[in-house]
């Protein structure tokens, strides 16, 4: 699938995805050298990472420089490694097991939305000054749009830009907060409105004047990371450092969030892998009861959800990385507009880069408070691994724009490709009818035929649900969050149980764990397949009459009756937990 959203409207049988089984043999090889690399190169020196060692972060910027892993999204043309977005998920997923989140926040941001505005948005002459010292390691890059007064409402800051008398250079003052990388940043991409309402990108660097930096923020988490405010006191700042057009920098600012987005959730993700490694190597050795914690049932089910999240995460993460790249391939990488085409595609993926970024960072949150509960009294103490890694984890629930920001994000997108028919979800409600659940041609006796029936009832519920919201309320669905919250999660849940499905549908017979792959499909359908039933009747019961609410609720009632879904959680529980201990890990990486 090339089109965001497309999950919405492919039908069973139609497309495939990619996942992480069609890896190529490089992708597999470079995911095994950054692992092989987090782990004896990161993991032993965390601790004094974590003591906000400038000179240390500095020294593992460089060394990440060297193995081209900061230039991941660069052309060869400036130096870079010229790898697709899934290259640069997986590289960040196998960093996880580095233990330091610390550490992956300095990377991603100074790789993300540090670097992606310059080599993007920028002329050449910009690109050649700055792109080869970040991807270096020499030069660390920070993105400043966050103000005292202007958090998720980033278009209303107050900083200001002013062009001087000469012409040659603006001045800017205002505050920004927030700064990742702040401290020790070389190069700040920071934003601005000229005359009052133009907003406007521009690169700070060393030799900016009146450019400040303000303490160190005490944060709850993330403590090896430099997090300051940005001071700009009649900040000086030449023509040529404008970073793309006069008055176009809220495009600059939110393109670069979308790709941010889904490459935290691939760091996320990867860290609630590790979590189960790290759980579960101490609950084979602590006994209670004369048994180790692996004995009992209540930990078992644990580490079987922990699975089972990740497996989730791990799908809806590369099926859109797969989708990005596919639909960004036809374009040559020496198009003059090879940019304006990149972030297009990306933009137009914005629904599943929001929902990689809320799902994998309530993923890890879940595990990581499981992982603090298996561990006990040990959890809550800072000698254990648990303790820092729920207080780092905290914060990418608000990073790159909150939850509940891409919340909002999920279902404007949704109802703006429904309503100028960006995807035919016209084309499928006229299919549908007065049904809730789509025919699908099955092959008689398909092993997985309920399961292909409960996600196309998922779909139909999501898009006559989205149907009734836009006849209900038209532009102004964008204003009525209880709503827009609800059906997020409706499509959240629906791209989890499409791409599970798709994912197992595709496996090769020869995959040797098509049983494990199965029970999870199962447990997944079948609780998100609730959150879409359970969210679609609140909607529908605050926002139809009396008699179209009777209506269509009792006709939902007796389609899902009629389906009659079942899956025996704790016994696929079980199944699960069984291959996760005898590989002593998250069993489904290969």
């Amino acid at each position: 699938m090339k089109k965001g959203g497309a999950f919405l409207t492919t039908p069973f049988g139609v497309d495939e995805i990619f996942t992480r089984e069609r890896w190529s043999d490089d992708q597999k090889e470079f995911f095994e050298a950054i692992q092989t690399y987090a782990k004896e190169e990161v993991a032993p020196r965390s601790e004094d990472i974590e003591k906000l060692n400038e000179h240390l972060t500095r020294e593992v910027m460089v060394n990440m420089g060297e193995m081209g892993v900061l230039g991941l999204d660069v052309p060869e043309q400036y130096g870079g490694m010229g790898l697709d977005k899934t290259a640069a998920a997986l590289a960040l997923e196998a960093m996880g097991v580095g233990e330091s989140s610390s550490l992956m926040v300095t990377v991603t941001d100074h790789t993300g939305i540090g670097l992606l505005p310059i080599l993007w948005y920028g002329n050449d002459a910009q690109r050649e000054k700055y792109i080869p010292k970040m991807m270096s390691g020499e030069w660390m890059s920070s993105y400043a749009l966050t103000e005292p007064g202007a958090g998720s409402d980033a278009l209303n800051g107050t900083a200001s830009a002013k062009l001087n008398e000469a012409g040659t250079h603006y001045i800017l003052n205002g505050v920004k907060q927030f700064i990742t990388n702040g401290g020790w940043a070389d190069i700040g991409v920071v934003f601005a409105k000229v005359d009052g309402d133009k907003m406007t990108a521009f690169i700070l660097d060393q030799e900016t004047t009146g450019w400040e930096r303000g303490p160190e923020e005490h944060k709850l988490g993330i403590k090896g990371s430099s997090t300051t405010t940005f001071l700009m006191k009649d900040c000086m700042v030449p023509l040529e450092n404008v970073l793309g057009d006069v008055g176009k920098g809220a495009a600059v600012a939110f393109n670069v969030l979308y790709i941010g987005r889904l490459k935290l959730g691939a760091v996320t993700m990867g860290g609630a892998k590790h979590v189960i490694k790290t759980a579960l190597d101490y609950a084979k050795e602590r006994e209670q009861f004369a048994q180790p914690l692996t004995a009992f049932g209540m930990m078992q089910r644990k580490f079987a959800d922990m699975v089972i999240r990740c497996y989730e995460a791990d799908t809806i993460t590369y099926q859109s990385t797969g989708s990005i790249d596919a639909g960004v391939e036809k374009y040559a990488e020496d198009d003059p507009e090879f940019y304006d085409h990149l972030y297009a595609v990306i933009e137009d993926h914005a629904i599943e880069n929001s929902t990689n970024k809320i799902f994998s960072s309530e993923a890890l949150w879940i595990n990581a408070d499981d992982g603090v509960q298996i561990f006990g009294g040990y959890g809550y103490s800072e000698e254990y691994p648990l303790a820092r890694l729920l207080r780092d984890e905290r914060v990418n629930r608000i990073f790159e724009g909150t939850n509940e920001i891409n919340k909002l994000i999920i279902s404007g997108i949704a109802m703006k490709k429904a309503i100028l028919e960006e995807l035919p979800i016209r084309d499928q409600l006229l299919e549908l009818g007065e049904n809730w659940m789509f025919d699908v041609d099955i092959p008689e006796g398909h092993p997985m035929t309920q399961e292909i029936k409960a996600v196309e009832l998922g779909r139909g519920i999501v898009l006559k649900t989205l149907h009734e919201l836009i006849l209900k309320y038209g532009q102004d669905f964008k204003n009525t969050q209880f709503e827009i919250e609800a059906f997020a999660n409706m499509v959240i849940a629906q791209q989890v149980i499409f791409t599970v499905l798709r994912r197992y549908l595709q496996l090769d017979e020869s995959y040797g764990y098509r049983d494990t792959v199965a029970s999870i499909l199962r447990v997944s359908i079948l609780r998100n397949l609730e959150v879409i039933v359970s969210n679609a009747k609140k909607i529908l019961r605050h926002i139809l009459d009396t008699v179209e609410r009777e209506t269509k609720l009792r006709t939902l009632d007796e389609t899902i009756s009629k389906l009659a879904y079942h899956a025996d959680v704790i016994e696929e529980q079980k199944k699960i937990f069984q291959l996760t201990i005898k590989r002593g890990e998250y069993p489904l990486n290969n």
